[in-house]
């Protein structure tokens, strides 16, 4: 079994949207400047690409920390079309905790172990093996070979081309016979 019997499920902040520019504000809880301030938010190179292609192989979600309203408005500020968002306070525990990349893949309707996940921090990595998914790193900023969690068994990526061959390679291999 292939492609759409497996999920990926995305971080949110600094993975699927740049967002540092809204941290000052999102940490005094200015809602309503943040919301004006998206503006300054951007989409790392290749993402609509990314996703439409990953479509083709997986169903797709979202994963992340931040309140639901936040996230559903910059996803549709950047127009991007992401089926299943499980945010703050969807779940009782948030990450590291497992339960939201749990949530994740119940609501793709996918066993956790044919989930990817997807996120540029150390929480990232470690709920997705807590939860027994697949976990990739991403860092926009360039190659991760000196980077501290190269040790916590993630792949590690520096563009979305190089998360899509994983996403692919992962997603085309036979399931192992029991």
């Amino acid at each position: 079994m292939t492609g759409r019997s497996w999920g990926v499920l995305l971080d949110l902040d600094q993975t699927l949207v740049l967002t540092q520019a809204l941290e000052p504000l999102r940490r005094q809880r200015a809602w309503s400047k943040v919301y004006r301030s998206f503006h300054l938010t951007g989409l790392p190179p290749g993402t609509t690409w990314f996703i439409a292609k990953t479509e083709e192989l997986a169903r797709i979600g979202v994963v992340t920390t931040s309140p639901r309203a936040y996230a559903e408005r910059l996803l549709s500020y950047h127009r991007l079309q992401i089926p299943v968002l499980i945010a703050y306070h969807d779940v009782t525990n948030t990450k590291p905790h497992p339960e939201p990349i749990l949530k994740g893949a119940e609501k793709l309707g996918v066993a956790v172990s044919r989930c990817i996940h997807v996120g540029d921090q150390v929480g990232d990595i470690e709920v997705a093996i807590r939860a027994g998914a697949i976990p990739i790193l991403v860092s926009w900023q360039g190659p991760l070979d000196s980077h501290p969690i190269r040790n916590k068994g993630a792949a590690y990526c520096s563009s979305w081309e190089e998360v899509y061959k994983i996403i692919a390679a992962v997603t085309q291999e036979p399931e192992a016979s029991v």
